[in-house]
């Protein structure tokens, strides 16, 4: 590696295939839980507990409403859409290894390419009735490993 302090030696770098991981950063980690980044379906309302992050309008989803949450890493597309490549269409996602999957309090998501997006997969879901909880657990599996991150989301009726 060179930068304006020199070069380094070489290194090697490991790169996985996969490395899925959805959008949440530390910003919206809310009384030590870290929540994933969720908007309902008007794209402008962020799914967290009312009132979690100043200036940012939000409230919990409702059983039966749709989510989107951001992700990437979830592996190849088909068609191929090559890496730092401005997605200009929805195209499928391609299911490697058993496909992709996420589970949250019974609910299953969908995910699908974004267009507009550099190598960005949506996941659009639904909540079944629960009980009103501002730490719901969220988790997905790719290739029926499951993911790294410890994400929450919120859901009332």
């Amino acid at each position: 590696m060179t930068n304006k302090l020199g070069t380094s030696a070489p290194f090697n770098v490991t790169v996985n295939a996969t490395e899925p991981g959805l959008l949440a950063p530390a910003s919206f980690q809310v009384g030590g839980k870290q929540y994933v980044v969720a908007f309902l379906s008007d794209n402008v309302t962020y799914v967290l507990p009312a009132g979690a992050i100043a200036g940012l309008p939000s409230r919990p989803a409702k059983p039966g409403e749709t989510i989107v949450m951001y992700g990437n890493g979830f592996g190849p597309v088909t068609p191929d859409i090559p890496g730092g490549q401005l997605v200009t269409q929805k195209q499928p996602a391609h299911a490697a290894a058993g496909g992709y999957v996420w589970r949250q309090a019974g609910a299953v998501g969908i995910l699908r390419i974004v267009a507009g997006l550099v190598e960005c997969i949506s996941s659009t879901s639904w909540f079944p009735a629960i009980s009103n909880n501002d730490l719901v657990p969220l988790s997905f599996k790719l290739g029926g490993v499951a993911g790294t991150q410890t994400l929450y989301t919120a859901v009332h009726q």
